[in-house]
């Protein structure tokens, strides 16, 4: 099933509905961890060896590492079958652990309010509204990686737990492996339908497909039906 390097990972992006809004829960990874140290993440995890020599498919053992995962790092119990696979990212190559990692959607009942994380891993956790995730990382208070900010802008189009995902279900998933490089000083990810994706050239001429990161925060571009795949933001 895959790279012998690559690390096949499943991550569940669980939703509940508040007086609020539509809330997801992001769980802070320890800063001392190599991978991701320091950052706020969806809950989720590496898909154990045996899950994947039991399973059918790579799916099915996606969904049981799912479960498991969030069951350890929060305490929330979510079933299989209520699982909505959107999208699956593989770190780029060149980086030093590589994982291949699918990501659900998955309704947390309201009395999914207690979480339990092991001070270990996993160092606080919140309840937000996207738009609030999102605003406080344009604001420098939540580092969030491409996946986690990309998913967030996508689930922020939806109003309650049921809809997004009824709706994710009827949507194309999507699969990336970012590509990386700097444009003046800026760190850039690469994505399908970027003219410069193939070469790992971002001035070449033609669609653009990307995240910047820079001193002016993080900023998606996807330049329209120029790029031959669509936006990951976007219902």
């Amino acid at each position: 099933m895959g790279d012998n390097s690559l690390r096949l990972a499943a991550t569940a992006v669980l939703l509940r509905d508040t007086e609020q809004g539509l809330e997801t829960l992001l769980l802070r990874r320890n800063a001392k961890l190599a991978f991701a140290g320091g950052a706020w993440v969806f809950p989720g995890g590496a898909i154990d060896q045996p899950e994947i020599k039991a399973a059918k498919t790579e799916l099915e053992a996606a969904k049981v590492a799912a479960v498991r995962e969030v069951h350890e790092e929060c305490g929330v119990s979510i079933e299989e079958d209520g699982l909505v696979h959107f999208c699956n990212w593989t770190t780029p190559e060149g980086e030093g652990r590589r994982f291949a990692t699918w990501f659900f959607a998955a309704h947390a009942q309201r009395d999914a309010a207690d979480i339990l994380i092991d001070d270990g891993e996993i160092h606080e956790f919140q309840w937000m509204r996207p738009q609030q995730a999102l605003d406080l990382h344009y604001g420098g208070e939540l580092n969030l990686m491409p996946p986690t900010y990309l998913s967030m802008r996508l689930i922020g189009h939806y109003q309650t737990a049921a809809e997004a995902c009824e709706r994710l279900a009827l949507r194309d998933p999507y699969e990336v492996t970012p590509r990386l490089c700097k444009v003046d000083g800026a760190m850039v990810c690469l994505y399908p339908g970027d003219a410069g994706y193939d070469s790992i050239e971002p001035m070449l001429p033609g669609p653009r497909h990307r995240t910047v990161f820079s001193k002016q925060g993080t900023q998606y571009i996807h330049s329209g039906e120029d790029v031959s795949v669509p936006a990951m933001d976007q219902p």
